[in-house]
């Protein structure tokens, strides 16, 4: 019995740490990863924990909920982990954050929406690519996985949704700004998200697929640029999704 038990939880515990990675995108080194991972978490709290907090005492509505979303936004991909064993890069992770900062502190509270015409269409462009990022190795890693299609055809299978999943989450996005500006239009303090509506709407959502194709094409050369130096990136993003047989 006490071996059963005792069986039990050595399974238990390779399925707690069979999603977990000591290497990253650019770290290949456990130390500097473990480093680098502990500043994602610091970067984190501050840019979303710090104003959720600052919006409760001051407590503006709109600006409160949207804090609340950049938040959720942030830690996200911890909860993805934990509950899904799928891992997101540190690199990504801090992007995630990054992106977030530029749109709740920069954006909003230092109003380079308003002073700078293109800066929308930057985080736009940057937000496309950053989902691409996050979406084309969860994909690619369930592809060399279960895919019984050459290299090519997964290439190609991981591109074509990876695409189709930024298209789907920029349109989500921006039925979400439209929702936004019919509630709180009016409110003092809050910015309209769509001031020239259908062409807002439309060249959000063009630069969301220019930064998605960027994103991919950059992708593929960093992963060629590695495979050429020694390193085996597939079996890298092979690690993002744990082993079939140890998912469940």
């Amino acid at each position: 019995m006490k071996i059963g038990m005792r069986a039990i939880e050595v399974e238990a515990n390779n399925l707690e740490t069979s999603y977990k990675i000591s290497e990253t995108l650019l770290f290949t080194d456990k130390k500097n990863f473990l480093i680098f991972k502990k500043i994602n978490k610091c970067f984190a709290f501050i840019v979303g924990i710090i104003p959720i907090i600052c919006s409760i005492f001051l407590f503006v509505l709109p600006n409160l909920l949207v804090n609340l979303f950049c938040g959720f936004l942030i830690y996200s991909p911890y909860y993805i982990e934990k509950k899904f064993h799928i891992v997101i890069l540190e690199e990504f992770r801090f992007m995630i954050t990054f992106h977030t900062m530029l749109h709740s502190v920069f954006g909003k509270t230092l109003h380079f929406y308003d002073k700078y015409p293109l800066y929308d269409s930057f985080l736009h462009f940057l937000g496309g690519g950053l989902i691409a990022l996050v979406v084309i190795t969860v994909v690619l890693s369930s592809e060399l996985h279960y895919s019984k299609h050459t290299k090519h055809g997964i290439k190609l299978k991981t591109d074509v949704f990876t695409f189709g999943f930024v298209n789907t989450a920029g349109v989500a996005w921006e039925i979400l700004e439209f929702t936004g500006d019919l509630i709180f239009r009016g409110t003092p303090g809050y910015r309209l998200a769509q001031e020239d509506s259908l062409f807002d709407t439309m060249t959000d959502l063009i630069e969301n697929n220019f930064g998605a194709l960027f994103a991919i094409f950059v992708f593929w050369k960093f992963i060629k640029h590695n495979e050429k130096k020694g390193r085996d990136m597939m079996l890298l993003f092979k690690q993002v999704i744990p082993e079939p047989e140890k998912a469940y």
